[in-house]
């Protein structure tokens, strides 16, 4: 594409969204050196916002439960989201249906499917796991007051709206995999699980890196799900670090916009440390494959 070309199609889009990201941008860095409040002029504090962040025992906790959740998440989703293309992929009868129904969860809005999937273990509305866990094992969980359940309340309702969308993305990957690849290596004595192995999870590396950046730059803003799963999230350090943002600067006790734009900074900061590397492989992928 020439340049002339380039500036006509892709600039003034591109124009926009630099404008819109930018303004934001340079705003949660400038209100991150001042304490600011709704309705009352900035006054700079310098690092203060910083400081309080870090020594913040309620960051630390929200840092922790978002830095595990994005791993542990992603890694699941790779897994399951792999597995289940695999089964669509080998699958003759019934793949509309089942696409249709696996896909209903990731086409409905995050909180309104999580309030729905918060149905199924809320004992308020009936609370059909803990009411075949009490039948099976006598006993219930407290999946919205004790720490790990609700961590695994959280982790099971993010996997179970991400997972369609990795399957569906996968199951497109495999079906570009060259056929020939699979009869050589079948040709060669290659079981199921060294063909998996050795010729068709590396030919879909760039995809997986692709998924896997996805994934955890969507699991470090964790928030809209939070809210009906995790209502006590502090209490059960269960709040993500974009929850303890919408906290300190929006919550009608505190307002404290200067701290959360430092904590936006500081996860700005983090995410593009955590993304050049993704970013830069799949550069060079990409340019090799044009070379």
């Amino acid at each position: 594409m020439k340049r002339r070309e380039f500036l006509v199609g892709v600039g003034p889009s591109l124009g926009i969204m630099i404008l819109l990201l930018g303004v934001p941008l340079i705003y949660s860095v400038v209100w991150s050196y001042q304490s600011v409040e709704f309705g009352r002029p900035g006054e700079w504090v310098g690092f203060d916002n910083y400081a309080r962040v870090l020594q913040d025992p309620v960051f630390h906790a929200a840092v922790l439960f978002t830095v595990g959740y994005a791993l542990t998440s992603t890694a699941v989703l790779l897994v399951l989201g792999y597995a289940m293309a695999l089964l669509l992929h080998r699958a003759r009868r019934g793949k509309s249906l089942f696409l249709g129904i696996l896909l209903v969860p990731y086409v409905i809005p995050a909180i309104i499917a999580a309030t729905a999937f918060s149905w199924l273990f809320d004992n308020s509305f009936g609370g059909l796991v803990n009411f075949i866990l009490e039948k099976t094992t006598g006993q219930e969980v407290a999946w919205f007051t004790e720490t790990w359940a609700n961590r695994g309340l959280v982790l099971l309702a993010g996997i179970w709206l991400g997972v369609p969308f990795f399957m569906l993305v996968l199951l497109g990957a495999l079906k570009g995999v060259p056929n020939e690849q699979i009869e050589a290596a079948t040709a060669d004595g290659a079981n199921w699980w060294q063909r998996q192995w050795h010729v068709i999870i590396p030919t879909l590396g760039p995809m997986f890196r692709f998924l896997a950046l996805i994934a955890i730059m969507n699991s470090l803003g964790i928030f809209d799900i939070l809210i009906p799963l995790a209502p006590s999230a502090e209490a059960v350090q269960s709040q993500s670090v974009s929850l303890y943002v919408y906290e300190k600067a929006f919550a009608r006790d505190q307002q404290d916009l200067g701290l959360g734009s430092a904590v936006n900074v500081l996860m700005m900061l983090v995410l593009f440390i955590l993304v050049s590397p993704f970013v830069r492989n799949i550069y060079r992928e990409v340019k090799g494959g044009q070379n």
